[in-house]
């Protein structure tokens, strides 16, 4: 109550200071750069004037002034700019600006903290606001309905203490030359923000590189003499922050040395702990692969060297892309995010060219920004989340989607040991198992690396070099659900030779665990029933024996400037090289298996399936896959697409079993275009045979020896509370749907006291746009369980505290159960009351099979009256494993 008392007599303050503001003249208001713990530079716009005052002081009557400079903006308008200086650190100054009867109203801000004092900070990261037609308010909205909201109502702070810095990787208008963009689609939707947080820009391909950009910000001046504001770095507390220029006439060698020199020297620096990077185009994106540049593929090797040699976690932001994705480089501590869209039209999957990169753990096409909490002192870390905002299908209230936390101190998982394959195994049989996922600081699982090797004691060159992280979202879909972290297929490996295996894991603050010991087998015959079953598998035929839309080719040496055969003299091409060119191509053979439909039904046979794969240059994607068809043709099952890309030929072998009433496999190849116009989706020596299913041995888990259970976190276990913001403390935040729903103080609009702490929710309205009917959600997934859930073992605990106001009107809780296309599989029972108390209902039931998300509804009826009284606090939602 004291710090509500001491706002309110604070905000009484402003008010009557702002009650002198004349702000007609301001074309764009007041906003901060370049701040240092003891300076701080003040920009804004007026429509004429050129008089450049800051008055400011400690408190809201200001008491000094402060004058600088200004420069022609547009026509008659002028950018003004005023640096204070003698400032103390870490403290909380009050500003206005004025341009002869021009003031602004009286805003705030908190200088840096000196790096000694070891202060924590939080940092905004957000990108492409470039306005699209279609949304033109999004921008507006995820700053004033998302950023704000989030500091002032769910962190319960004011903005100059919520956040020190906003960087933002590029494309803040949609064409820099339109001088009005900046005033009405940038500056003005982030009015709010930019007066009480510096901006940190970079450019990006949008702003054209016009003059404007360097008018409007005054950046760090630290960059190559005559590139100054193209890249710079600041440094704020335990954080040096780098900015790059990622576009064209910026791609040069000066750029590369000056980020060479400065991360020489911040390796030396003991202040800064962590380095976060801004560009604005990726090295490498999922949802747009046309958007990558080679160049910044050359910034990110420095700093993923950086991170390993100086034992430094690193991040780069970056945009260009239209959607979020956050990745980890595998063999450096470093974090890849694109912290788009915050205004530009979203990028869809399916909509471009896209790839699913190993790197990448999740990819969401949605608005949103991206905060990162640092922590200094003796335990340095931060903290990164991603806040969605939705789609344009299904808006999010600011629902937390996605986080990663690295510490600096982190020590690394428990070295695993390989239980399987040893001695001699079918080739068919190995399958690698490792010793179960285990961290001294108890992290989960994060990632696993396997290798393969003809010898144990050189894996210079790996006959199989994988690694896959715990999790992998691609289109609301984590397909590494369900998958066991220490287990990996090697495939069909050849009969009679002798391999070595090894692997590595890692946390999810990324440090990765020693090698483990190479474990050396030898394989032995399989029991194989055919030979190839494929009709001409090298193209050496021309294309007879495939059908399908294609285009499909059979090629020579070189044709069509392509690439040289595997082997003899011909190769298929899928997508169009030659001719008929298209995005996407795909072709297939139907093999007739229905001779061995006994032993099929009877579950004893398996489908061995391999091939070359290569692209041109790298970038085309060639797969193949089976798809197993009964006798009547239909669709009984697939394989998941084997995958290829490399800029060389390469072998991939995989096996699967046959399901029951299979008659018919057909071979699919497909071909996927990511950049130029030939699809260079090239196959050779296609193979498909049948083997009687092997007895292969069954290996048991168990964790490293000598290692206390506690410290095995492989499985995952029950849960806290799963739901974001459970009793309405921060508004609305992370709850969506077609409501209203409102976050309540005691009493407000003739209301009811809270059940707990200051504020409840109200669904239905009760102060405005009152509804008979009223629903709200929020859906979080349980993928990561999904093999627990299949086995039957894991529960669901959900409630809350619910009333009403006079016994009429009916709050209700209720669980729906979605499979990982976002398909009811069933409904929870329905938890209500009609009591005029606060009432604790709580359920439990066992997760259906099929589960991937839970959608926590509230609903409120109206039955009398005109406000539908139906309130909800502390919410509850926890996973229990059996």
């Amino acid at each position: 109550m004291t710090y509500s008392l001491r706002i309110l007599s604070l905000g009484l303050v402003l008010a009557l200071s702002q009650a002198h503001a004349h702000t007609e003249g301001l074309a764009v208001h007041p906003y901060l750069q370049s701040a240092t713990p003891t300076s701080i530079w003040i920009k804004w716009e007026t429509s004429s004037g050129d008089e450049s005052i800051v008055e400011w002081g400690t408190t809201a009557e200001l008491g000094q002034q402060a004058s600088g400079t200004s420069e022609t903006g547009y026509l008659l308008s002028r950018i003004h700019e005023v640096q204070l200086t003698n400032l103390a650190p870490d403290s909380v100054y009050f500003y206005r600006v004025r341009t002869g009867d021009t003031y602004s109203h009286v805003h705030k801000f908190r200088t840096p903290p000196l790096a000694s004092a070891e202060k924590n900070s939080r940092i905004l990261a957000v990108s492409d606001m470039q306005r699209d037609s279609s949304n033109p308010g999004k921008f507006s909205e995820i700053i004033n309905q998302g950023v704000l909201p989030y500091v002032q109502q769910a962190l319960g702070l004011e903005l100059h203490d919520g956040l020190n810095m906003t960087l933002i990787p590029g494309d803040l208008v949609d064409n820099g030359q339109d001088y009005n963009s900046w005033r009405t689609s940038f500056f003005s939707p982030i009015a709010a923000l930019a007066s009480s947080v510096p901006l940190y820009p970079a450019p990006g391909n949008h702003e054209r590189d016009t003059p404007t950009y360097f008018k409007y910000f005054r950046l760090p001046e630290n960059g190559t003499p005559g590139y100054e504001e193209h890249w710079w770095y600041q440094d704020h507390s335990n954080i040096r922050v780098l900015s790059l220029d990622t576009n064209t006439n910026y791609r040069i060698d000066e750029q590369l040395v000056w980020l060479d020199k400065v991360l020489a020297e911040t390796c030396l620096r003991a202040q800064t702990d962590f380095v976060f990077a801004q560009m604005h185009h990726p090295h490498k994106s999922e949802m747009w692969i046309a958007g990558e540049t080679d160049y910044s593929g050359k910034i990110v090797e420095r700093l993923e060297a950086f991170s390993t040699r100086c034992n430094k976690p690193s991040i780069h932001f970056f945009g260009h892309t239209h959607a979020y994705s956050r990745g980890t480089s595998r063999d450096h501590n470093h974090t890849m995010v694109n912290v788009a869209s915050a205004g530009g039209n979203l990028d869809y999957f399916g909509e471009f060219a896209q790839r699913d990169y190993t790197e990448f753990s999740v990819s969401e096409d949605e608005y949103g920004f991206v905060v990162v909490d640092v922590t200094a002192g003796d335990n340095p870390a931060f903290e990164l989340k991603r806040i969605s905002m939705g789609d344009e299908q299904v808006p999010l209230n600011s629902q937390i989607k996605d986080t990663l936390t690295v510490r600096l101190n982190n020590t690394a998982p428990f070295t695993p040991e390989i239980l399987a394959p040893t001695g001699q195994v079918p080739a068919s049989c190995a399958n690698a198992v490792a010793t179960l996922f285990a961290d001294p600081d108890k992290d989960l699982f994060g990632a696993a690396h396997w290798q393969l090797s003809s010898h144990c004691d050189d894996f210079s060159q790996p006959l199989i070099d994988t690694w896959y992280q715990h999790e992998n979202i691609w289109d609301g879909v984590d397909t590494r659900a369900g998958l066991a972290p220490n287990r990996f297929a090697l495939g069909q490996l050849t009969p009679g030779a002798q391999y070595c295996v090894r692997m590595r894991m890692r946390d999810r603050s990324l440090a990765w665990s020693d090698w483990s010991q190479p474990q050396s087998f030898t394989t032995t015959d399989s029991a194989q029933l055919t030979d190839n079953l494929l009709q001409n598998p090298g193209a050496e035929l021309g294309t007879d024996s495939w059908l399908g839309e294609g285009p499909l080719e059979s090629l020579t040496d070189k044709a069509c400037g392509s690439v040289s055969p595997y082997q003899g003299e011909r190769f298929f091409a899928v997508g169009g090289v030659c001719d008929n060119e298209r995005q996407s191509g795909r072709a297939y053979q139907r093999v007739d298996i229905s001779n061995w439909a006994t032993s099929i039904d009877n579950g004893t046979l398996k489908a061995l399936y391999s091939g070359m794969l290569r692209s041109w240059g790298g970038s085309d994607i060639p797969a193949f896959a089976l798809e197993f068809r009964d006798a009547d043709l239909a669709l009984l099952s697939s394989t998941p697409e084997v995958k290829g890309g490399t800029a060389s030929w390469q072998a991939y072998v995989q096996e699967a079993p046959l399901p029951a009433n299979t008659r018919y496999i057909d071979f699919v190849l497909t071909g996927q275009r990511t950049s130029g116009t030939d699809n260079d989706s090239y196959f050779d020596n296609l193979a498909l045979k049948l083997a009687e299913q092997s007895d292969c041995a069954t290996v048991s888990d168990q964790g490293p020896a000598g290692v206390a259970e506690e410290y095995i976190t492989q499985q995952p276990g029950n849960s806290a509370n799963l739901l974001q913001n459970p009793g309405a403390e921060a508004g609305i935040q992370g709850w969506s749907g077609a409501g209203p729903v409102e976050s309540l103080a005691a009493q407000q609009c003739d209301s009811i006291p809270p059940a707990t702490g200051e504020r409840f929710f109200a669904v239905g309205g009760v102060c405005a746009g009152e509804s008979a009917q009223g629903q709200i959600s929020q859906t979080l997934s349980v993928q990561h369980y999904s093999r627990l859930i299949e086995a039957g073992r894991v529960s669901v605990s959900y409630g809350g505290q619910l009333r009403n106001y006079s016994g009429k009107d009916v709050p209700a809780i209720q669980l729906r159960f979605l499979d990982n296309r976002s398909q009811r599989v069933s409904d929870s029972e329905k938890l209500s009351t009609t009591a005029a108390q606060w009432t604790t209902l709580s359920g439990q039931t066992l997760l259906p099979k099929g589960t991937a998300y839970i959608e926590f509804v509230l609903q409120g009826t109206r039955n009398q009256g005109s406000d539908n009284d139906s309130y909800f606090d502390d919410l509850n939602l926890q996973i229990l494993v059996d």
